[in-house]
């Protein structure tokens, strides 16, 4: 086993482009433009198992609340929706992820703060605004979401979603930290009962196709842009998407009144995906598309339990008000321990 011999993350990449999103998420932590920390895939099956053997099965983190009303999900089940116009979901763009993270535009050596910021808002603005347009012209961004509302119950370290009549339909087991907090995503649902919203959305293929067909013919700059760019905008589509489900919930109201405070979840409650420090195991997957059927809108899971296209994200949506980014990390015993995200 690799582990006796090096005790660092590991990332596995397939190919050279899933590669290139290691190295992206890496760096862009690094250089402090996301609090996402990315959590080798290598390392996510044993270590968050690790975790939930470190904590009891029935404990519950310390200072969560139960008593939050429970907001009445609009509808039951899952929904589809198609064609949201690129523009609109461009609002959303994080500039800060894509100009400095994917594109690589760093300050350069003597360049004053004063002119890298120019540079950002008139060279790298006007090449997002170009290739925005030919997205559009040729239809290579194509949106899709599938989203929907679940009741839930919690079980120690389980979130278990139930039918009306308290079938239970599938469940998934989180990590927990076993120092600080004590933290595991259940402890943020009512026992009594509770409402899980969930979504999956995506850029489509055709982004990935011509992203591929750049970087074989050694069109490496317009790769990286288009890259940056499909990936990017599936997280700004997330972001609309989860601001529309807070409206149905009726919970908007706490939304912060800046794009930058909401990209700093300026908004009630948190957006957890799968492979992330809260949930690091991919194979959550696996029961997210037993429930949503995202085959319905072209996403489909690789056998490392990676979304495909790469240009698509998911998220379990939470409505606790002390809901928020958490980090499970490793410890001495190669288990996990507390911090933030």
């Amino acid at each position: 086993d690799h582990r006796e011999i090096y005790s660092g993350d590991l990332f596995y990449g397939k190919d050279a482009f899933e590669g290139l999103r290691h190295m992206d998420a890496i760096m862009a932590f690094k250089r402090g433009e996301t609090t996402e920390k990315p959590v080798a895939p290598a390392r996510r099956k044993a270590s968050s198992r690790a975790a939930v053997r470190g904590s009891s099965a029935t404990e519950r983190s310390r200072g969560v609340s139960l008593d939050v009303t429970v907001p009445k999900a609009p509808f039951i089940g899952t929904r589809i929706v198609k064609g949201m116009p690129v523009p609109e979901i461009a609002k959303w763009l994080n500039r800060t992820a894509l100009f400095r993270g994917r594109w690589q535009y760093s300050r350069g050596k003597g360049q004053s703060i004063e002119e890298y910021s120019e540079f950002l808002s008139t060279e790298v603005e006007s090449t997002l605004r170009s290739l925005l347009a030919r997205c559009v012209e040729e239809q290579i961004l194509q949106p899709a979401v599938i989203y929907g509302y679940f009741y839930v119950r919690p079980e120690g370290n389980d979130l278990i979603v139930i039918e009306e009549d308290g079938r239970e339909l599938t469940r998934w087991t989180f990590p927990r930290q076993p120092e600080g907090r004590k933290l595991s995503i259940p402890d943020f649902f009512n026992p009594a009962g509770d409402v899980l919203g969930v979504q999956l959305v995506t850029m489509g293929s055709k982004v990935s196709d011509e992203a591929q067909g750049m970087f074989e013919r050694d069109e490496y700059t317009d790769y990286l842009h288009l890259h940056g760019l499909g990936v990017e905008m599936a997280e700004a589509l997330a972001e609309l998407w989860h601001a529309r489900m807070r409206e149905e919930l009726g919970i908007a109201s706490d939304d912060a009144p800046t794009m930058d405070e909401i990209f700093k979840q300026g908004y009630r409650g948190s957006r957890y995906s799968f492979g992330y420090p809260a949930c690091p195991d991919l194979e959550g997957h696996v029961q997210l598309f037993e429930l949503m059927k995202p085959d319905r809108i072209g996403i489909a899971l690789s056998e490392e339990f990676q979304l495909v296209p790469e240009q698509s994200t998911s998220a379990l949506i939470v409505h606790h008000p002390q809901a928020k980014y958490f980090t499970i990390m490793r410890s001495k015993e190669d288990s996990w321990t507390s911090g933030s995200s």
